[in-house]
């Protein structure tokens, strides 16, 4: 029988008690109740089985404790000790499975963290990367004849231009229900950490996508309440004619695939089109206050982050200070990401679908 996460907290703590000062013992089960709390925010129930835990989860920890918390560098060294420590005695007991990277991916972020104490620079996707992404959800092979694998195929292609376009966190995505959809004005109302709601919008290759989604599921059909539904539904078979909420891990599993049938070889999250959103309104906008309410930041010193990691002022700056006009004249060979070339052939992704 599979554990779930809440029993499998338990069995880590009882694990490392043995030989342990009760001191020690203590400090592990802080970071652990802590990353609790965090996985019960972003609706991960400690009911769940532990096999759904990701190297995302522990990331995004991380950020919730420094963003949501001002936690002291000391303590925060601690938290992150103990969640560091659960997570190797869950690859150790193979309760999870975890690739090379990701667990590389994971030991450079909490390394930073300790380091300073504070947040990383987040890594943006290159443009070409982004574009690969949306091109090889945009032709997945059609399904016309299987229902179920066509809703996935379009519905993929909604949730990356959603997440594109309006910066939304993937927890703010798979709690969005129809009543939140505001169709006059293409936007929508989200919930986000700690129950706080904010108003995201869209361009209009996002808003036709989602409209060209919910028109292909047919809700009303069976004369169901609409208003109640999810945005993004699951169609794998285990939901059957059920119109279920995606969960934040399918979401990444969705990403993950198509990322990979992309042909891209950087690490790519939903939380990157996240970071390219606010650098790109930024570099924009220039208002650092309008940036923290799109994205629903309790703290500017959050958002401002984003100021350091958008180079295009600052390169603006250095020309002006220095009197050239850029790089034009030197050999072109920057280092970029590998991204291969998109194939047309790709099938629909989702959790259990093939």
């Amino acid at each position: 029988m599979e554990l779930t996460i809440g029993e499998a907290m338990q069995k880590f703590l009882s694990d490392r008690a043995v030989g342990q000062s009760t001191q020690t013992i203590e400090t592990y089960a802080q970071g652990i109740q802590r990353f609790k709390e965090f996985l019960e925010s972003v609706r991960h129930s400690p009911t769940d089985t532990a096999r759904t835990l990701s190297v995302d989860h522990a990331l995004e920890c991380a950020k919730w404790l420094v963003e949501e918390h001002a936690i002291a560098k000391a303590t925060l060294r601690t938290y992150l000790s103990g969640i560091s420590q659960f997570y190797a005695y869950l690859l150790r007991e193979k309760i999870v499975e975890l690739s090379a990277s990701d667990v590389e991916r994971m030991r450079d972020a909490y390394h930073q963290y300790r380091k300073g104490g504070g947040r990383p620079l987040p890594k943006l996707p290159p443009d070409e990367a982004v574009l690969a992404l949306l091109n090889t959800a945009q032709h997945a092979k059609p399904q016309p004849n299987r229902l179920r694998l066509e809703l996935a195929r379009v519905r993929n292609i909604a949730l990356l231009e959603a997440l594109r376009a309006s910066g939304m966190r993937v927890g703010e995505l798979v709690g969005l229900r129809r009543d939140d959809l505001d169709h006059r004005q293409h936007a929508a109302r989200v919930t986000g950490k700690g129950d706080k709601q904010r108003i995201v919008y869209f361009d209009d290759a996002a808003w036709r996508a989602i409209a060209d989604y919910l028109k292909l599921r047919n809700d009303g059909e069976r004369g169901r309440a609409l208003y109640q539904l999810p945005v993004f539904a699951r169609h794998d078979r285990r939901a059957s004619t059920k119109v279920l909420p995606m969960t934040t891990d399918s979401v990444r599993m969705v990403f993950r695939e198509l990322a990979n049938q992309a042909g891209i070889e950087i690490v790519m999250t939903p939380h990157s089109l996240r970071h390219a959103f606010a650098t790109k309104v930024l570099e924009a906008t220039g208002d650092l206050a309008v940036v923290q309410d799109m994205l629903g930041h309790a703290s500017p010193a959050t958002t401002r982050i984003y100021a350091k990691v958008s180079s295009k002022r600052m390169r603006e700056a250095h020309r002006t200070a220095f009197g050239y006009t850029g790089a034009e004249e030197l050999p072109a060979n920057p280092p970029r990401a590998t991204v291969g070339k998109s194939k047309r052939t790709h099938t629909a992704t989702d959790t259990g679908e093939k």
